[in-house]
């Protein structure tokens, strides 16, 4: 029997206004995410893949956005019926995020063990004193050298690598229990967006944290997750293992992701680039989303298929009326 999930989403769709109308930027998200579990949230830019950490988080504009149904049942509540104040209680303890680029998430006229601290101070309530100690042990725990002196700097003092790890320290700072990671490396360098990733992974096992890690790069999805959602247009299109993912992909789309990116075993030739777009909000077909760009077309895709497993016991599931389980 499997335990209950940290997190369970069930057709979570969200909308944003735009000026002729309101059009649904995720649609019927229904996923879930077990305790001490890395799922990433894999595809293009514009698929949805911020809007649904967005929504779970609670930081979506209060003008000209809106969550139009679902449930998102997280320890025992329903984050989508919570009001501000009690989602302000959960952000920074139970649930935090780490954003892409921590230079626009940094104050740059407070020191970063000043803003550290006010994590701890804030969360925790704890008085200022302990706070700093506790910020220095976070530095320390994030692997930042002289940690001590690091506490003095501004943000513009440190290179990108360590502002992210300031981040993640101010992350840890109410020990959550689910980290939702936003394309966190995306501004660093290769070397260093693998001291990266390894940090998080091994904060995540010490700590016993879940992690929803959004990203449109599948290699750094075979370095961190555990279990991958390869979203389209606003819609989950796969779900698999990693390990299952990557041997046997079975949406055109994801074939087209990992088909899209370098590999040591094939020429440089040989990676095939996704042709075309992603359809804007207020221009989605009503059939399969990604017919259009994809080489598989059939009539039937002129219908919405439905995201179903491959099998009764397959934890495996793809939106697909050609590789789903009726294959056409």
């Amino acid at each position: 029997m499997q335990p209950d999930p940290l997190l369970s989403v069930e057709n979570l769709t969200t909308s944003f206004q735009l000026r002729t109308g309101w059009f649904p930027a995720i649609v019927d998200l229904t996923f879930d995410l077990a305790r001490n579990e890395t799922l990433a949230l894999v595809g293009e830019s514009g698929c949805g893949k911020s809007v649904t950490a967005f929504t779970l988080m609670g930081l979506l504009p209060e003008v000209g956005s809106r969550v139009d149904r679902g449930r998102a049942m997280f320890k025992g509540q329903d984050l989508l019926t919570l009001n501000e104040a009690q989602m302000r209680a959960l952000r920074g303890n139970r649930m935090t995020m780490i954003f892409q680029e921590p230079m626009t998430s940094l104050n740059p006229v407070l020191t970063v063990g000043h803003q550290v601290a006010e994590a701890i101070y804030y969360h925790q309530k704890s008085g200022w004193s302990q706070a700093h100690r506790q910020a220095l042990e976070l530095l320390e725990q994030v692997k930042i050298p002289s940690a001590a002196d690091r506490l003095k700097d501004y943000p513009h003092q440190l290179s990108g690598g360590m502002r992210q790890r300031i981040m993640i320290a101010m992350a840890l700072a109410g020990k959550p229990d689910l980290i939702f990671a936003d394309e966190p490396t995306t501004a660093l360098d290769v070397t260093i967006q693998a001291q990266v990733l390894a940090l998080l992974d091994d904060l995540k096992r010490e700590q016993q944290m879940s992690m929803i890690f959004i990203t449109h790069d599948m290699g750094v999805v075979a370095a961190v997750a555990d279990r991958v959602a390869v979203m389209y247009a606003g819609q989950i299109v796969e779900t698999a293992s990693v390990q299952e993912l990557f041997r046997n992909p079975r949406h055109p789309y994801t074939e087209a992701l990992l088909g899209s990116i370098p590999r040591l075993d094939r020429e440089v030739q040989q990676i095939e680039p996704i042709k075309g777009l992603v359809p804007g909000i207020d221009n989605m077909p009503s059939g399969c989303r990604f017919a259009a760009r994809c080489e598989l077309e059939i009539p039937k895709c002129e219908q919405m298929p439905v995201l179903e497993p491959l099998s009764t016991e397959n934890r495996h599931q793809v939106r697909c009326w050609v590789r789903g389980r009726d294959e056409g």
